[in-house]
């Protein structure tokens, strides 16, 4: 301490200058940084000892962004392990046969398209003081349902899609959530296949189903990863942003990456 007794007083007040701007770079900046996402880095992994057909390899790429973000292989039915994917499975209550056949006969026959398919046109096409009836008509207290018209009400979903390089135009909202609820369909299939809830022959029988779904709408990888980016977006709650920028950023990384499978598997023509 003897150091400090001889500087003169005003190198007292640069001091507590210096230790206060320290503070502020440390609890503000320092923390911003530590409250920012882990954004993933995509490495397409793929097992050496894969026996999948071209045909297998480009309906498993239907979840690839999310895949991507699991860390999980490109070219296996399995995925993962069963303990690591058993979070998920709980987190959507499909961690026993029969709740995941209930999810997964709802998100064959509706899906996010039930919601989307009403609202979307409603928004674009009836006058907004019809909205209200028209949504209790249809869904009553629904919370997702009015998640929907909250965020395509506001453009919230066309504007931060198109901030994020992912649409052009927010016409492009009119490719809908089919791809979303492909990619959902294929991501639950390969877990609840790693789980033993499901056999080899059912889980690629929904995998082939949403094949199916994507084709019937959509002719291009672009065009089916709009649709699953709007459908995330849509779908996620505000409280899953920082996972919602994750997904973002491997997203970019799935469509541009060379070695991505939406760049190594051909569109079916």
């Amino acid at each position: 301490m003897q150091m400090f007794e001889n500087l003169p007083w005003y190198s007292y007040i640069l001091l507590v200058l210096a230790i206060a701007s320290y503070a502020y770079r440390y609890f503000k900046i320092g923390k911003k940084e530590y409250d920012a996402p882990d954004l993933t880095d995509a490495r397409f992994k793929k097992a050496s000892n894969s026996d999948l057909s071209e045909e297998q390899r480009f309906a498993i790429a239907l979840y690839t962004p999310i895949s991507e973000w699991w860390g999980a292989d490109t070219n296996t039915l399995t995925f993962l392990n069963a303990k690591e994917i058993k979070p998920y499975l709980e987190g959507w209550w499909i961690d026993t046969p029969e709740g995941y056949w209930g999810l997964t006969e709802y998100f064959m026959k509706d899906g996010r398209r039930w919601y989307f398919d009403f609202i979307y046109p409603m928004v674009q096409k009836e006058p907004e003081e019809q909205w209200g009836r028209l949504m209790d008509e249809k869904f009553g207290d629904n919370e997702r349902a009015h998640r929907f018209l909250e965020f395509l009400r506001t453009g919230e979903v066309s504007d931060t899609l198109k901030q994020k390089g992912i649409l052009l135009f927010d016409s492009e909202l009119e490719l809908g959530v089919a791809g979303y609820d492909a990619a959902i369909l294929v991501g639950q299939a390969r877990k609840a296949y790693t789980a033993g809830l499901i056999s080899e022959k059912d889980a690629w029988k929904v995998i082939h189903f949403a094949k199916a779904l994507a084709l019937q709408h959509f002719s291009s990888w672009e065009e089916f990863g709009k649709s699953f980016a709007i459908g995330f977006f849509l779908d996620m709650k505000s409280d899953y942003n920082p996972h919602k920028e994750q997904i973002y950023h491997v997203y970019k990384q799935v469509m541009e990456h060379p070695d991505s499978p939406w760049n190594t598997l051909d569109w079916p023509r």
